[in-house]
């Protein structure tokens, strides 16, 4: 087998994998009518005081949550070996 015929094989055999016809980790398709479609929106009759306090709810949870993530990115113990082995 001559080096063009295996870089060749080598080449074709992802792709004829990738044909294979199993979908794998690949999301399944839409048709275009259900894309373009509108959102469903939430019914009328909610009461808009309930929606507020729903949302203001959620909001606190996710400044909560953003707190939580704005510590130290390093530990303090690993903070003091470093300084430590620096001088």
């Amino acid at each position: 087998m001559t080096r063009f015929a295996r870089y060749a094989l080598c080449a074709t055999l992802p792709l004829l994998s990738a044909c294979s016809g199993q979908s794998g980790d690949y999301p399944s398709l839409l048709p275009m009518d259900q894309l373009l479609a509108e959102p469903e929106l939430p019914a009328a009759g909610i009461d808009p005081a309930a929606a507020r306090g729903t949302a203001r709810t959620r909001a606190d949870d996710l400044r909560a949550r953003a707190d939580a993530l704005r510590g130290p990115v390093i530990e303090p113990d690993l903070r003091r070996r470093i300084k430590e082995t620096e001088g």
